[in-house]
């Protein structure tokens, strides 16, 4: 009898591809809404991501997320080395300034300030110049997603000659070699990272610690964050609590903290109340198609039915048949939902635009797909029931 119902759904093609049609639109939704969701919340924790060499990152009580900081005293890195289970620690600057671009135009741009022995923080994917170039004098290595699209030089360079500035004149990517300001301090581009996505569309400079401290605004302490390996064989959420206990600072795993600054930007920001409203409208939409088309193909097939009730089918067999039809057509729905938004997701990437499919999303979408299935077959299975046997000798 299933066989039954799954030729009775697939020989009325209009309404089996319409019953699909609305279960795919749930799911392809549904995942991509979750996936784009996820896609903005990586974003808020890149710098962390980048910096994968470090298993711990020590900051001030105060920290909450990982864009704002609160700079430790200098005596607060030799205090985090002398914790045993200890490998290395090093000190990171992080700040926002404004950079003064080749041609007049400027942008605030992230500056992260590098241990200078170490350079602990340089990203992996250098693409133009090396990692030791960074030591040359008032040298900076600018990611290369900014260079092609925030930090455009202007082909009229007539900064500082007296000429009146043309900021509408054409421009080309910031290029190795381009002399920038920070805070009214020459440097030099000497090379180009490739980094994740921020959160928020900044340039990023990297350069010595020694430099960044020297163009930023002054301060008393100027020390953001302590970057801390475990020693090999140490449990690191452990070390990261002994490292606070000892220091009286926030030490926090990168997973802990990537965690924190997620559920920072979850709680003040309105970005999931909008991914929900979405998700609520795709499944509101896709349960009223695909209710209606089910229970427009379970009315037109009544004397079918009926005729299965007078030779003896049960009010059971009938509904097993009704949501057998439900759950083919879900089946190929989710499917290929799923399918469509992996696709349209490997295309958003290549735009830089925010995707990130995960396994959780998989079983949240199914839930959904479940549920438009299992109110679509109630509707449909309800005048199954109602149906007199009789109605099959009717004229």
């Amino acid at each position: 009898m299933i066989r039954l119902a799954i030729k009775m759904l697939i020989g009325s093609r209009i309404k089996f591809l319409g019953i699909v049609a609305g279960v795919l639109f749930t799911s392809f939704l549904s995942t991509h809404f979750q996936a784009i969701f996820a896609g903005i919340m990586t974003r808020t924790f890149a710098m962390i991501s980048d910096t994968s060499v470090a298993d711990i990152w020590v900051m001030d009580p105060a920290v909450e997320y990982v864009d704002e900081v609160a700079n430790l005293p200098p005596p607060a890195l030799d205090r985090v080395r002398s914790v045993p289970g200890v490998k290395w620690a090093t000190r990171l600057y992080f700040g926002s300034l404004r950079a003064r671009l080749p041609g007049g135009r400027f942008r605030s741009v992230q500056v992260i300030g590098l241990d200078d022995a170490s350079l602990v923080g340089l990203p992996d994917r250098i693409t133009q110049g090396r990692p030791e170039d960074l030591r040359q004098p008032d040298a900076v290595i600018v990611d290369e997603y900014s260079c092609k699209n925030l930090l455009r030089a202007s082909l009229t360079d007539g900064w500082g000659s007296g000429i009146t500035l043309d900021f509408a004149a054409p421009t080309r990517p910031l290029a190795v070699g381009d002399e920038i300001t920070i805070n009214d301090h020459r440097v030099v581009v000497v090379g180009k990272a490739d980094i994740l996505p921020r959160f928020i569309a900044k340039g990023t400079f990297f350069m010595t610690y020694s430099l960044a401290t020297r163009i930023a605004p002054p301060e008393r302490n100027q020390m953001s964050y302590v970057l801390v390996k475990a020693e090999p064989g140490v449990v690191v959420a452990d070390l990261a609590r002994r490292i606070g206990t000892a220091t009286r600072l926030k030490a926090l795993t990168a997973d802990e903290f990537a965690a924190n600054t997620v559920r920072y930007y979850i709680r003040n920001t309105d970005i999931v109340g909008q991914v929900g409203l979405m998700t609520l409208i795709a499944i509101l939409v896709g349960t009223i198609i695909t209710g209606l088309l089910l229970f427009m193909f379970t009315a037109e097939n009544l004397r079918y039915y009926g005729m299965l009730m007078a030779v003896g089918a049960t009010a059971r067999t009938l509904t097993e048949m009704v949501l057998a039809q439900a759950a083919c057509a879900a089946l190929i729905g989710y499917s290929l939902g799923i399918g469509f938004s992996a696709v349209l997701g490997t295309l958003m990437k290549y735009g830089h635009l925010p995707y990130r499919l995960m396994w959780p999303s998989l079983l949240v979408t199914g839930f959904f797909v479940v549920l438009v299935a299992a109110i679509s077959s109630m509707l449909s299975v309800r005048q199954a029931l109602k149906l007199e046997p009789g109605i099959v000798f009717r004229s």
